[in-house]
């Protein structure tokens, strides 16, 4: 396994760099992924994911996922690489880690009161169940070399 969900401690994060993503697409999506490629020296921790759906209220499976899929949209943020797919099917052996409402127009942090350690090869998948057009995203992200 190459990504952890811990509990967060009353620590604070200072250091951490913000990611903002929007996406607006003609053809509706359904999965975010955030992969912290294999050639990475870097362990990426993930301490907020805050998701936004302006369409409609939603609900986003958060998945640990085997496959390290080869993107076509990719943004790069630090070593993660944040790319997004168009009615991406679930693949065997991938491990669903959580379930969380997302309301119209609310900011929700997926993550709550936990924070995610993605080594080197990880792989983590945001799936909603209602496909969408327009998706914002944010992520707060520490980075330590291994």
């Amino acid at each position: 396994m190459r990504v952890f969900k811990l509990e967060k401690n009353s620590e604070n994060h200072i250091g951490h760099n913000i990611f903002n993503m929007k996406i607006e697409e003609a053809k509706k999506i359904n999965c975010i992924v955030i992969n912290n490629p294999v050639q990475s020296n870097c362990l990426c921790v993930i301490n907020h994911l805050v998701c936004k759906s302006t369409e409609s209220k939603n609900i986003a499976h958060l998945i640990i996922a085997n496959e390290n899929k080869h993107l076509n949209n990719i943004t790069a943020f630090g070593s993660l690489n944040i790319g997004y797919e168009f009615n991406k099917a679930e693949a065997d052996g991938n491990l669903e880690i959580d379930i969380v409402n997302i309301d119209k127009n609310q900011e929700v942090d997926i993550l709550e009161e936990h924070f995610l350690i993605i080594l080197p090869g990880g792989n983590v998948h945001i799936k909603l169940e209602e496909p969408q057009e327009e998706l914002s995203l944010q992520i707060s992200l520490g980075q330590q070399v291994i």
